[in-house]
């Protein structure tokens, strides 16, 4: 095969032009643009539900998640979604005896004479 087919080679547009770097280009700048614009914030939507499950439900297991999710939200941009997921983890560490004790928040708030919520 020759340098003269242009249908024979990798570097073609759709259309059978050879101008291969230029279509490249735009196209990265808009799948990357589309990829970013598109979807839900699922990463934040998680940090949110793993943040209400250990409110209600097990908090050894959630509230890390909620931590860990939340903080990864915040730097991939989903601010909102993240500081919601952070602030509930601090209310799953607050109303969870188990966090507490091995945090060692009891002790602390049992020094400082403030009345805990259990």
């Amino acid at each position: 095969m020759s340098d003269k087919e242009p249908l024979m080679t990798l570097k073609t547009r759709p259309d059978g032009n050879v101008d291969a770097p230029a279509y490249e280009a735009e196209n990265a700048a808009a799948s990357a643009a589309s990829a970013k614009d598109d979807g839900l914030p699922l990463l934040g939507l998680f940090a949110v539900g793993f943040g209400l499950l250990g409110i209600f439900t097990i908090a050894p297991v959630f509230v890390p998640l909620a931590l860990v999710f939340g903080l990864v939200a915040i730097f991939a941009g989903q601010i909102l979604l993240g500081l919601t997921a952070v602030v509930l983890a601090l209310v799953g560490v607050v109303t969870s005896p188990t966090l507490m004790v091995v945090l060692g928040i009891g002790a602390f708030a049992a020094w400082l004479g403030i009345p805990l919520p259990f």
